[in-house]
């Protein structure tokens, strides 16, 4: 995997948010960094807790908010269930890449052993081979001035990239847009992101500055919000939501001393990701 130093990669996100090269990010990760490469050798357990949620609930229909350049996630729903599952995605800006959807669902469709629903190049073809609506740019704002009610939404390393007011206003909105019994099906990676593509600092290493530290290496492309465990607990319950299901990841092990900021005497402090199932009261 590409690698390079967590502190000049946070530099570079910072032009790029300052003179809003969105384009040249996106060409950087595709063609350089190969970070839009799809290489899916397996089934992504994570996306095993989604559909495993959908089934057991008699999910008819989904949302997802940030779906990406490959849609995956989404083209393994649609070979799961047979296209059964009507899917909703939607960017703030449009990410979608054929190229990558259509490798996506090459992969997926080989490790499933099913016929291949064929390659895709526009968003009616989209529609019509696997049953997925992609709107972008478009927002949840959009959607609750519309009469369209999900049963599930869902987002798969998502939330921990919103800010604290984004994220209650991203809860309060989904009230209005689900159905009375609506889910909410979300995976959270509480990593530091940065130790993704530098192998040489801890997973926890955004843990050791204070806010106003990290401050200098937040930014628009890869903003982290640093929630802990308990905090999204604590945000899901006072948002008015009840938790039907928690899966928790591993525990990871504090390698460097975190800042007096976050609570280190918490063991949910040090937990590397989690799967929750949250519905509306």
């Amino acid at each position: 995997m590409f690698q390079i130093n967590w502190k000049l990669k946070a530099i570079l996100y910072k032009i790029f948010s300052i003179f809003r090269l969105r384009y040249t990010f996106y060409f950087i990760q595709k063609y350089i960094t190969k970070r839009s490469k799809v290489d899916i050798k397996k089934i992504n357990d994570l996306w095993i807790y989604h559909t495993d949620s959908m089934q057991a609930n008699n999910v008819k229909s989904i949302l997802e908010v940030g779906a990406g350049k490959s849609l995956e996630q989404n083209i393994f729903i649609s070979y799961r269930f047979e296209n059964l599952i009507k899917q909703t995605a939607i960017d703030i800006n449009e990410m979608i890449d054929f190229s990558l959807v259509n490798q996506a669902s090459e992969q997926i469709s080989k490790i499933l052993k099913l016929k291949n629903k064929g390659q895709v190049k526009d968003l009616k073809q989209l529609k019509d081979k696997y049953n997925i609506d992609y709107i972008a740019p478009y927002n949840l704002e959009d959607l609750k001035s519309s009469d369209v009610k999900f049963d599930m939404s869902i987002s798969t390393t998502a939330l921990e990239h919103f800010t604290i007011p984004d994220l209650k206003k991203y809860l309060e909105s989904l009230k209005i847009i689900l159905t009375n019994k609506g889910l909410v099906s979300s995976i959270i990676d509480y990593s530091d992101h940065y130790s993704h593509t530098d192998q040489n600092i801890s997973s926890l290493n955004y843990l050791s500055f204070t806010s106003e530290e990290w401050s200098k290496y937040n930014n628009l492309y890869l903003y982290q919000n640093r929630l802990r465990h308990q905090d999204y607990t604590k945000i899901f319950k006072a948002s008015g939501y009840k938790i039907k299901d928690i899966y928790l990841g591993k525990t990871i092990k504090p390698e460097i001393k975190i800042s007096h900021e976050f609570d280190g005497n918490n063991n949910e402090t040090f937990i590397g990701w989690a799967y929750f199932l949250i519905s509306k009261q």
